[in-house]
């Protein structure tokens, strides 16, 4: 079993992305037309108004002026209720008279709310979803950033778009050193730019700019700016042809002869964007299990963003709910998410996969979480000098073997798959086509989507990494952590041999 989308939507998103014509006009506006354009990343969108630039059709020249408004926000879906205020816990509900999405972002940025729902004519502003079970989300918006969605929902009921403001409305400047974060490397020049463009090249030696290029591919709705050293802009996305996999050059960006240099836009990537929910009892019941710390949230991302179907869990995470992971609240029975999110271990015929980390760095993240009461946060480091933290590791680390044993011996092995965690970030496309071919999902677009996931493949939950010279552990932890991964390596060689083996976890006293 598995599943296969097939809706409107979803075909309408993967053609603006398989296509070499752009969806939106390559003719720039005419003279000292003004304009305010939305924007977005992986699951982001900028919004950016009253920005003051100019373009030039004769020369295709952008001015800035100093300063764009910019709000950053993730759609997360499309929603029918028959009252406003089951939307948000403390809610305000202001009037909107059918102004745009981005007004309501920047009135609820004001108020300091993260969460959006938008309709015609009403703004809501709120910080936390409520459980929302009797919600419907609709499967009918098309959700397409030229047009506003358009929803079916009962009769008597509302319908609203729900968005997450991820960086809240400020003022910002656009320069070199500003976009350098978004900068991917130096490349050999592609033979044929047609397989990454979806416009004619523009060349002007005397007004192009890397700056000017990253603007103007980004108000093409391209995720990918090109400048080469014949001083031309290019605009595309990753192809088969262009995998940004050889880089020559990821720190500078002084361009030479036969290279180019390439940026990451703010501009959307649909093919890894939007989740949906499944019909209901389409999708088997699939367990991701894993000890906490291991990256189950990080995977769950992944798995979304490779499918277009929304995970589900046994937990009502409301955190992770409110942050874009809307099957938190989907009964475990429903069949409209792809995998299932469970910690415990459970005996039944369902397929399972395993996610295993390095105890030395998984221990280190779940002690963590639980002490900043964050799934990003990192805490401050004097919380590993206490003995709470050392009596932690004794019980984190028997935790972790324990569990780990239970997961592979409560299924029959052919509905088995372990993935670790290492191999997950040493190569996620990798993974994620063994996860998808063990679980027995159809997906049309799966190498367009895997394509987008060599850019975006962190989320907004996965947390950053300590510097490399922190080690809490001391000698006795380090050699009781090694004699438990000695044990879980002894029993997969021996009595899970159909397994791919453990990594060298292991660390030298």
């Amino acid at each position: 079993m598995g599943f296969k989308r097939k809706t409107a939507a979803r075909k309408k998103e993967s053609a603006l992305v398989m296509h070499h014509k752009s969806p939106l006009s390559t003719s720039s506006p005419t003279s000292n037309e003004m304009f305010s354009s939305s924007i977005s990343i992986g699951n982001e969108r900028t919004f950016m108004m009253g920005t003051g630039q100019r373009w030039t059709s004769s020369a295709q020249v952008m001015q800035q002026e100093t300063y764009e408004l910019r709000c950053k926000v993730r759609y997360l879906g499309c929603f029918c209720e028959k009252k406003l205020e089951k939307f948000f816990q403390k809610q305000s509900i202001y009037s909107m008279d059918n102004k745009k999405p981005k007004d309501c972002f920047k009135i609820c940025s004001q108020k300091h709310s993260k969460l959006v729902a938008w309709t015609p004519i009403k703004c809501i502003c709120g910080n936390m979803l409520i459980q929302y079970k009797a919600l419907s989300p609709s499967n009918k918006c098309t959700n397409n950033i030229l047009t506003y969605p358009k929803v079916t929902c009962a009769r008597n009921d509302v319908a609203a778009e729900i968005y997450l403001i991820t960086k809240f409305c400020e003022n910002e400047t656009l320069t070199m050193e500003s976009i350098s974060s978004n900068f991917i490397g130096l490349f050999k020049e592609p033979s044929n730019f047609h397989e990454t463009t979806i416009s004619e090249p523009i060349s002007d030696d005397s007004q192009i700019t890397p700056v000017w290029c990253y603007l103007y591919c980004e108000r093409k709705e391209q995720t990918l700016s090109m400048v080469t050293a014949a001083n031309k802009c290019h605009c595309g996305h990753t192809t088969d042809q262009f995998r940004l996999n050889n880089t020559l050059e990821s720190k500078s960006n002084q361009i030479r002869s036969d290279t180019v240099a390439v940026w990451r836009t703010a501009a959307q990537d649909f093919r890894c964007d939007l989740r949906i929910f499944l019909p209901p009892q389409t999708s088997e019941k699939i367990f991701l299990r894993s000890l906490p710390g291991s990256g189950n949230t990080w995977l769950r991302y992944l798995i979304e963003s490779a499918t277009g179907v929304f995970t589900g869990s046994v937990y009502n995470d409301q955190v992770l709910a409110s942050g874009g992971f809307l099957g938190e609240f989907d009964h475990v029975s429903s069949g409209r998410t792809s995998v299932i999110k469970a910690h415990a271990v459970g005996k039944s015929n369902s397929k399972n996969i395993v996610l295993i980390r390095n105890p030395f760095d998984a221990i280190l993240a779940e002690y963590t979480r639980r002490r900043s009461h964050s799934h990003t946060g990192l805490g401050n480091i004097k919380i590993f000098d206490t003995p709470d933290w050392k009596q932690s590791v004794k019980s984190f680390a028997k935790n972790w073997l324990s569990r780990n044993m239970a997961y592979l011996k409560s299924v029959n092995s052919s509905l088995l798959l372990v993935v670790y965690y290492e191999d997950v970030k040493e190569d996620h496309v990798r993974e994620l086509r063994r996860i998808v071919d063990f679980a027995g999902f159809k997906v049309n677009n799966l190498e367009e989507r895997l394509l987008c996931l060599q850019l975006e493949s962190t989320g907004l939950f996965k947390r950053q990494s300590r510097k490399d010279d922190f080690n809490p552990y001391s000698r006795d932890h380090v050699k009781l952590i090694n004699d438990i991964i000695a044990t879980l390596r002894s029993y997969i060689e021996k009595d899970a041999k159909s397994l791919s083996p453990l990594p060298n976890y292991e660390k030298q006293l």
